[in-house]
């Protein structure tokens, strides 16, 4: 390993799965003391004791828990390198469903808990020129049926990225990731009303696949360390086909719009697809 990150305390939310769990054992193999923080204490203090880093007990969308960590975390490390903002959460939501308790707690993962670990953290962060690493999502700039307090958190948590860069300018990095569909069970819910988002983006003659646009788990993992390493960045893919995706959607939002629609219309004729929305809770 080239030690891209040696030495950097680096600070992890959602670390005990999905591309925080890869981009932990990464962060760590290349030399950073890595601190991970989730809601699954078995499987993260298991990650922990496996790559010699620490580990915190955090439901994120909890304010009291918050302040916990981030005291001990203080205790043991006065001042961060790194904050990876990643957890996150997926819900689901008909067009006539109001603000429930779902999507309150969406909006306090995805966007409330990054914004109050980036200001318990910020002091250590300011005085180490360190870095924060916001992970958004491709739902914050192509849209999907359903995921609105998803999409909406994420577009959100983008937006806050960009304002505290420009507040922080020349005395915090903060980058913001946009991983495209990877394989995690981040994407359940959306597989039980129908929602298959890997059939999606894979392209297939028959039985045979043409093209897939899924990002695979090691790949993600290495663009997101990239991200932790390289200073300057504002807003990143964490692969080739993720970066790809992210500038289309920028530059073409209505033409992206149209091909999702068209994609999805498609593969429901095709019985590729089956919706259920009267599922969605």
């Amino acid at each position: 390993m080239s030690g891209r990150v040696l030495n950097k305390i680096a600070l992890i939310t959602g670390g005990a799965s999905g591309i925080g769990l890869a981009t932990a054992k990464l962060m760590a193999a290349e030399g950073a003391r890595v601190i991970i923080a989730d809601i699954n204490e078995v499987a993260g203090s298991h990650v922990a004791k496996e790559i010699g880093g620490m580990f915190y007990a955090l439901d994120v969308s909890d304010e009291s828990a918050w302040m916990n960590i981030m005291e001990n975390i203080a205790a043991e490390y006065p001042c961060l390198d790194i904050l990876v903002n990643n957890a996150g959460t997926l819900t689901l939501e008909r067009g006539e469903t109001g603000v429930t308790d779902a999507v309150t707690r969406a909006v306090d993962v995805n966007l409330f808990a990054p914004w109050q670990l980036v200001a318990g953290f910020l002091p250590g962060l300011l005085r180490k020129r360190g870095k924060v690493v916001n992970v958004s999502s491709l739902f914050a700039l192509v849209n999907a049926p359903y995921v609105a307090a998803y999409a909406a958190s994420k577009r959100a948590l983008s937006a806050y990225s960009d304002v505290l860069r420009m507040q922080y300018r020349g005395q915090l990095d903060v980058v913001t990731v946009y991983p495209g569909f990877i394989d995690t069970a981040i994407h359940l819910p959306a597989q039980r009303v129908g929602l298959s988002v890997k059939r999606l983006v894979t392209f297939m003659w028959g039985d045979r696949t043409l093209l897939s646009l899924e990002e695979k788990l090691d790949a993600a993992a290495d663009g997101l360390v990239r991200a932790c390493q390289k200073d300057g960045l504002r807003n990143r893919g964490l692969t080739f086909m993720g970066t790809l995706a992210m500038y289309t959607a920028r530059i073409a939002p209505s033409v992206v719009d149209a091909f999702i629609a068209l994609r999805l219309r498609t593969l429901t004729r095709g019985g590729h697809l089956a919706l259920k929305p009267e599922l969605i809770e």
